[in-house]
């Protein structure tokens, strides 16, 4: 069935009139690593990960200032499991996002399936976003919670263009098919000018488990603070989440901070730092510290090799994980 509907999209892309589709691109990412892992009592392990390598088609079409935006990403498995820890689904394509929208002077209205502003403002802060320093091998880093992974079904998002030449205000809802009427919602605030960086997101969930990764969060109310720099040389990140949970005694806190420098043209060094707290959850994402770095060296234009370490030590039962990464990021 996928792959008679992946058919059927290219042929009417394809015959839609040149002049319609004159903004769409086709594009993807080749994501792949091997990792040394070092699980403590739990022992070493050498293997291969698909880090979220994924195939694309996004355009706009319309006269004027006024465009119909779409945007269609499929994950592509690259080592017949998809993902860590998953069984092989004998799929070589996975639902990622999809969804459709306007853009214009009003600035943006898009809905269908995509991500969180939420789930943004953490990703956009992590130099090691889907590789293989990350808890799940893809994905967002240690310090970083739940809540900056995964896609949202029944979308409905609404983002200003900049007041001011500075500030964005976004809204959106995210419906619930059931019958109690639980939807959430994501509402947020962003300054952004001259590569500084600063905002608040605020997530409430209904705890039906409409948004992506709040299965966990019943009935929450999840703000994230945030803020960076960013020029040509250097970068520098900061998050602050705090996540209260209906029937949870403590707030669950998430701490992220990250920077990156340019070396050379083709050589960036990263490295971050997250602490999590009173999530009373051992491993994965539980309280403790963890720490990763990097080296990115761009043999292409579209090309990017990348040695990575990242270490965890978690609270709860003393585990740690300890990962070496070689890895390249391929891109079209």
């Amino acid at each position: 069935m996928k792959k008679i509907l992946l058919t059927a999209a290219v042929a009417a892309a394809c015959a839609v009139p040149a002049a319609a589709v004159a903004d769409t691109t086709l594009y993807g990412n080749f994501r792949w690593s091997i990792n040394d892992i070092d699980r403590g009592a739990a022992g070493d392990s050498l293997t291969a990960n698909n880090n979220a390598s994924r195939l694309g088609v996004k355009g706009a079409i319309g006269e004027g200032s006024l465009k119909g935006i779409y945007h269609l990403q499929m994950g592509a498995q690259n080592d017949g499991t998809g993902s860590a820890g998953a069984g092989d689904s004998g799929s070589a394509l996975s639902s990622r996002f999809y969804f459709a929208g306007l853009k214009g002077g009003f600035g943006s209205l898009i809905y269908g399936r995509h991500s969180t502003a939420y789930k943004m403002a953490g990703l956009r802060l992590d130099p090691f976003y889907d590789t293989s320093a990350g808890p799940g091998f893809g994905g967002s880093s240690y310090g970083l919670s739940p809540l900056a992974n995964g896609f949202t079904n029944n979308s409905l998002a609404y983002t200003t263009p900049k007041l001011g030449g500075a500030v964005t205000v976004n809204a959106a809802l995210y419906l619930d098919d059931g019958a109690a009427d639980d939807h959430d919602y994501n509402v947020g605030v962003q300054y952004g000018k001259s590569g500084i960086t600063a905002g608040i997101q605020y997530i409430k969930t209904e705890g039906t488990g409409n948004i992506a990764a709040s299965g966990a969060y019943p009935d929450a109310d999840a703000f994230r603070l945030y803020g960076g720099f960013k020029n040509k040389k250097f970068s520098a990140g900061l998050s602050y989440e705090q996540i209260d949970s209906a029937g949870d005694a403590d707030e669950d806190k998430f701490l992220f901070a990250s920077g990156s420098f340019n070396v050379t043209p083709k050589v960036t060094l990263a490295g971050s730092y997250g602490k999590v707290e009173d999530t009373g959850v051992s491993g994965g994402r539980g309280d403790g510290d963890g720490f990763a770095f990097g080296v990115f060296y761009k043999i292409l234009s579209k090309t990017t090799l990348n040695g990575l370490y990242s270490t965890t030590d978690y609270d709860l039962g003393g585990a740690e994980l300890d990962v070496i990464s070689l890895g390249v990021v391929q891109s079209f």
